[in-house]
């Protein structure tokens, strides 16, 4: 689903019906004048539903515009009528004072060559600067938004993804909020993540889960999940075929294009991903890369993934040392050792 990049219409745009469509263009445009209260053609409400999630989930930028909300009803018992029920008036003062931190970065991108490198400095701009918030809100700002990550510097996943979404968008790469459910520790949980439109290729990122918490304070940067294709990413999520917005009446049929290729995945295009556990090769890469402080394998296999670690954990017993951190992600066959 390449297709010419709209910064008016989003990629759940292309799946509403006319009627949706109609109603998404009307409440952006309403949004984008931050306007409180204001009237729309008449529309049936799952229809408005709908429309709504559409817009605010491919519009990062309406950041104050997901929250609690009214709709009324004409004569004809559809909605005709959006009122914000929340808004502290703030709000326009807010967004200038993000989008200032949002040019620097844009700033930084436009000296990089391509796409991928631009995506690559988002990824680690947000994950460097924000931090995962394991507990309650404690910036006063909405976790669910840009806000938490470009004013508050902690966050969870839906901030870290919207922004992702923001400065793709912003210098015209075509990104989407993806809103679904994912498996952590065994348990499911509600999680959001990226596809990007990158170099001609689509492909699925996560910058909430490549801020790696070690303990609390503790945090690293990595790039497990930059740039997979479809296979790498099912496997510890679904991949949605619908945009929900929490009525199962009024829920959006959708559906992702293939993302089949590797190319772009990180270790990839670092030189540290292996199909198979070749002991020269490998041990190359890892005295090379320990010169830095740190190592990062990644395997085509859990199979291959263990017999790496028998071989380089296991027989020198890394885990002992104190010096040594050494973890391992069976999901994404990453071997990590850093020095201490």
């Amino acid at each position: 689903m390449a297709r010419k990049f709209d910064p008016d219409h989003g990629f759940y745009y292309s799946f509403l019906n006319a009627d949706q469509k109609a109603c998404y263009d009307a409440l952006l445009v309403n949004m984008r004048q931050f306007q409180q209260d204001f009237q729309m053609n008449p529309i049936a409400v799952n229809d408005y539903l709908v429309a709504n999630r559409a817009v605010l989930d491919d519009h990062p930028e309406l950041w104050w515009a997901d929250t609690p909300a009214r709709y009324s009803y004409g004569f004809t018992g559809k909605v005709n009528r959006h009122t914000f029920l929340e808004l502290k008036g703030n709000e326009l003062q807010l967004t200038q004072q993000m989008f200032k931190a949002v040019e620097d970065v844009l700033k930084e991108a436009q000296k990089k060559k391509s796409e991928w490198d631009k995506a690559l400095l988002f990824h680690d701009a947000i994950v460097q600067s924000t931090a995962f918030n394991t507990g309650a809100d404690t910036d006063g700002l909405g976790d669910q938004n840009i806000s938490s990550v470009l004013l508050g510097g902690n966050s969870v996943c839906a901030g870290y993804a919207r922004t992702f979404q923001l400065l793709c968008r912003s210098s015209g790469i075509e990104c989407v909020y993806v809103p679904g459910v994912a498996v952590k520790n065994g348990q499911q949980v509600a999680h959001a993540w990226n596809f990007a439109f990158i170099e001609g290729e689509w492909t699925w990122i996560d910058c909430t889960w490549d801020d790696l918490i070690w303990q609390k304070g503790v945090e690293s940067l990595e790039h497990d999940y930059f740039c997979l294709n479809d296979t790498w990413i099912s496997k510890n999520r679904a991949i949605p075929a619908y945009l929900e917005t929490g009525n199962s009446k009024a829920r959006l049929k959708i559906r992702f294009p293939e993302a089949s290729s590797l190319k772009m995945e990180y270790h990839h295009v670092a030189g540290t991903y292996f199909a198979k556990y070749d002991p020269a090769a490998v041990g190359a890469s890892a005295q090379q890369q320990a010169q830095k402080g740190s190592i990062r394998l990644r395997f085509g296999s859990t199979a291959e993934l263990k017999k790496a670690c028998t071989d380089l954990v296991d027989r020198s017993n890394l885990t002992a040392s104190a010096q040594l951190r050494v973890s391992k992600d069976d999901d994404m066959c990453v071997l990590r050792i850093d020095r201490i």
